[in-house]
């Protein structure tokens, strides 16, 4: 990871900022959740992060079973080059204060299906551009009613190695 100026920090935060508000104000309107990282959350992330990174987030907060939770995680390049064979992953399961990749990675709940997007090659993101990718969980009949989180990690595939682990981001919602 390349140490970022503080003026690409700020050019990356002026490229997300209106997207942030716009993604709260629609979601909100919808009654869901909404979760954007502010201005200093940003900055912070800016310091630790691999890129492209999760911005955003945004889901309805309950589902009977048999129902859907509808979750969309937001990504965004702050980089000067573009990214490729991009890919997000959600599992279901307490694995958000985890902090070994390897551990939260493969520690879910086997109750739900895992999903991951978009198939086959994954997304690109030209420098400075945001995508968002959409999930809709499917809520397994007898599990207990009560909270779950679902868990969100962008990675970058490599087809004939190791691929690379970039962000994480997390919902919790409830079977009712």
């Amino acid at each position: 990871m390349a140490v970022r100026s503080a003026a690409d920090v700020a050019k990356a935060w002026k490229a997300v900022e209106a997207d942030i508000a716009r993604e709260r104000k629609n979601r909100e309107k919808k009654g869901e959740t909404f979760v954007g990282l502010s201005k200093e959350e940003f900055e912070e992330k800016m310091k630790r992060a691999n890129s492209p990174i999760f911005w955003g987030a945004g889901w309805n907060n309950t589902a009977p079973w048999g129902g859907t939770i509808n979750y969309t995680v937001n990504v965004h390049n702050p980089d000067p080059v573009a990214w490729g064979n991009l890919a997000v992953a959600i599992a279901i399961g307490n694995r958000n204060p985890i902090v070994g990749n390897d551990e939260f990675l493969t520690t879910c709940d086997a109750r739900f299906a895992t999903y991951a997007k978009p198939a086959t090659l994954g997304f690109s993101l030209a420098p400075g551009a945001s995508t968002s990718q959409s999930f809709a969980i499917k809520i397994p009949n007898g599990v207990e009613k009560t909270g779950y989180f679902a868990n969100a990690v962008l990675q970058q595939l490599s087809y004939l190695d190791v691929g690379k682990y970039l962000d994480r981001a997390v919902c919790f919602f409830e079977v009712v």
